[in-house]
């Protein structure tokens, strides 16, 4: 018989997000104990030993990473952080400075480490923090920033989402909507979202959540849900169980939609998809993961009507557990649509599933699995990125920013012939940790080829600084690299979202919408958005 694999840390870090600790552990101590110098596997028994209490068993891991490999730098900082819980504020210093010294560990979220609060009083923690000035001039490559907008306070998260919001303004020039889902408003987690001229930068308006709404999880352009002949906004509060559909030229709210089930995380991603039933409205399809009708957690999607809100059309997940409405995707033109839906549980190994419509219909026209490295495919980022094969139908791209093809997390994304389910491209992320495929990644055809093309992010890619991030932009012919933007600034997160703009600066080229959600330019999480010019 053939021996039967062991878990791997794969598996261990699968059940730390699930938050089964205990699971986690058990796992990690199996892994330890067949291979004893894996110095990854030691440092996160560390964590969850140090999550569950265990500060002895936690620092007694950090200490046994450590001499496997004397760079494993989460070690040093779980190690500072059970002296900090200790209330040795010396050694805990002196294991922070050595992680700055380093300029290889990401020290940028210090600050909203509740374990580090013993230390904030003390002068030597802000000799820890990043200065202003240390934000200037973020990138490696020479880049012409046309547009930079930052978070208003710490934890904002300013720049989850960035999408092409379509001419709001009615000057000719794509403007941009955005959100900060975390940001605090009489209360946690409140949320807000922006939309901005594409052509000058200025604000054009913003609409706020109330507390624990998280307004702006997902952001996205409605197309015309009104019928006044310019693009509307959409903006999904899964914490109050409602999207709202703001008009595009103000932001006055034109329609509610309510979620068919308490906690059902409506609108985890929610999409205009343009007039699928004739009536002249853009209609939307919305994403609610945590539906129970199939089953626990087997997830819905569904079709709401522009015009009234009604459900045009209703998906539901396979079996408990799949998720579908992660992530969604859809286009309605000429009669014809196709809808790609996410279920990042589904599959073998629940690893996740795309199921791809032609149209409102039951039975997909082809499914995107998943592989034996794969995490949670179609949990995130899923989009029709345009005709990336030239044949006159849009294409199926589909992300898997944690997909262990080089380690954990590595990330892999797909792109999927819209007309037969080819697969027309894969790609994956350079080293493990990188978080590669992050975006809805539509550029459009930035290199005139005839094939659209692809702009993607990375945003823990760490080539030049910890979780500095980077963005690639790839040619939808043949794959190759066109374009690399890499970010210095430690923990700036760029390429937390990525798409294409247009062209904004009016010199025939293609500028690009790329975030950092999690910059610590205002703050830890601030975060920071950017228009980047094209070349």
């Amino acid at each position: 018989a053939a021996p039967v694999a062991g878990p791997t840390l794969a598996d261990a870090i699968a059940r730390y997000r699930a938050r089964d600790l205990e699971g986690a552990n058990e796992l990690l101590e199996r892994i330890v104990s067949a291979a004893p110098e894996d110095a990854r596997a030691w440092s996160f028994l560390g964590q969850i030993r140090r999550l569950r209490g265990d500060l002895d068993g936690a620092l007694a891991a950090y200490q046994r990473a450590l001499a496997a490999d004397p760079e494993r730098y989460p070690a040093v900082y779980g190690s500072a952080v059970v002296h900090a819980q200790r209330g040795d504020a010396d050694r805990a210093f002196e294991l922070l400075r050595q992680l700055k010294r380093s300029g290889r560990y990401d020290l940028s979220q210090i600050t909203l480490d509740a374990d580090l609060a013993g230390l904030r009083q003390d002068p030597r923690f802000a000799d820890l923090l990043m200065k202003p000035e240390d934000f200037l001039h973020p990138f490696v490559e020479p880049v012409r920033v046309i547009h930079e907008w930052r978070g208003e306070a710490p934890g904002d998260e300013f720049g989850w989402v960035a999408r092409n919001a379509g001419d709001v303004d009615g000057d000719g020039v794509a403007d941009v909507a955005t959100s900060a889902p975390s940001k605090d408003l009489g209360g946690a987690q409140a949320g807000r979202i922006y939309v901005y001229s594409g052509a000058g930068g200025t604000l054009l308006w913003s609409a706020s959540g109330a507390p624990g709404d998280r307004l702006g999880l997902a952001v996205e352009a409605a197309g015309d849900v009104d019928g006044d002949g310019g693009p509307d906004v959409v903006a999904s509060a899964p914490g109050a169980d409602r999207i709202y559909v703001y008009r595009g030229r103000d932001g006055a709210p034109i329609l509610t939609l309510e979620a068919a089930q308490a906690g059902e995380s409506f609108g985890r991603d929610v999409v205009g998809v343009g007039d699928v039933d004739g009536d002249g409205r853009g209609d939307l399809l919305v994403g609610a993961p945590q539906n129970d009708a199939a089953g626990e957690d087997a997830g819905r999607a569904a079709l709401y009507s522009g015009a009234d809100g009604a459900v045009l059309y209703e998906w539901r997940g396979e079996e408990a557990g799949d998720r579908l409405g992660a992530a969604v995707a859809g286009r309605a033109a000429d009669g014809t649509a196709l809808f790609a839906l996410g279920a990042p549980d589904a599959g073998a190994g629940d690893r996740g599933r795309v199921y791809v419509y032609d149209g409102p219909v039951a039975t997909p026209r082809f499914v995107i699995g998943s592989d034996d490295a794969g995490a949670e495919l179609g949990g995130m980022f899923l989009s029709l990125v345009g005709d990336v094969d030239g044949d006159g139908v849009p294409d199926v791209y589909a992300s898997d920013w944690s997909h262990g093809a080089k380690g954990p997390t590595t990330g892999r994304i797909v792109v999927h012939s819209g007309a037969d389910g080819r697969r027309l491209l894969a790609m994956t992320g350079e080293a493990a940790g990188d978080g590669f495929g992050i975006g809805v990644a539509d550029a459009g055809d930035v290199d005139r080829d005839g094939h659209d093309d692809l702009v993607i992010g990375a945003w823990q890619h760490a080539g030049a600084a910890p979780a500095g991030g980077k963005v690639y932009l790839v040619s939808g012919g043949d794959g190759s690299l066109l374009r690399a933007i890499t970010c210095r600034v430690m923990g700036d997160t760029f390429g937390f979202d990525a798409t294409g703009l247009g062209d904004v600066d009016g010199d025939g080229r293609i500028d690009l919408l790329l975030t950092s959600a999690w910059s610590a330019v205002n703050g830890a999480k601030s975060g920071r958005v950017f228009v980047v010019a094209g070349e």
